[in-house]
Order: structure tokens, then sequence, then C-alpha cells
């Protein structure tokens, strides 16, 4: 991954928060770090604005930014335990499944998709990530 930097929200809320340490006592695995990622729309974080030339230019935007967010916390694209898509519509699913193959080596997280009536700032596409 390149040195990628990370949007700035457009809200008041936390790009990403720790959720707290829980044992997995049944499983024997020790204690689990669990996080949240809020959702992220294409927003060029040099300019500011919408990267929306194109819905490939919007998902491959939105999948940088995930990456810059997780990098600024210690983690990577591997440590998503499930994806949530929203997307104003559904045709679009076949070119985030294309990028998810492109950058996910090995086990695929969790994934809803859900078609929605709009996002901010006009985005056409909006992922959140938990781990």
């Amino acid at each position: 991954m390149t040195n990628l930097k990370a949007p700035t929200p457009v809200g008041p809320y936390s790009m990403f928060r720790y959720l707290g340490d829980n044992s997995d006592s049944a499983l024997k695995k020790g204690p689990k770090q669990y996080w949240v990622m809020a959702g992220s729309i294409p927003i060029d974080p040099e300019s500011g604005e919408l990267n929306n030339d194109t819905i490939e230019d919007e998902v491959n935007q939105v999948f940088n930014n995930i990456e810059a967010v997780l990098a600024d916390n210690n983690k990577t694209i591997e440590d998503i335990r499930k994806f949530t898509v929203f997307l104003t519509d559904l045709t679009y699913t076949p070119l985030v499944n294309a990028e998810i193959e492109k950058r996910i080596n090995g086990e695929y997280p969790a994934r809803s998709t859900i078609q929605v009536a709009g996002l901010p700032m006009g985005a056409r596409v909006e992922i959140e990530c938990l781990g």
C-alpha cells in the first residue's frame, strides 16, 4: 500500500473507535480488541471534494480512504471482519466485489450490501467496517 492520507470526517464523529477488549473464553483464544470504522465516502483527502468522475473512481477512493484510516490505527484491510456497503444502485455491486478481490488476499470479511436513496455529498457508495 502506498502512503495514503485519511480524509477528514464530514461531521462530528470519529472515523475509527475501539470498542474494548473482550475475551473469548469458550475458544480460549485470549483477549480480542474490537473496533468500528465510520462509513467512508469517496472524498479526496487532499481537496476535500468528492472523487466522483466515475463510479469506478468512487469505489477506488473509498477503499483508499478505508486503508488510510486503518493504517492510521495500525490496522490493515486484512483486519476487517465485516463490511457494510451502501450503494445508490445495486448494479455497482460487481465493482465493489472486484475491488475487494483486488485488495484482500485470503479469507473475505462478512458483508451486507444495501441500496439507499441517497448518501452524504451525493456519493454513490459508502462503506463502513468492523474488526
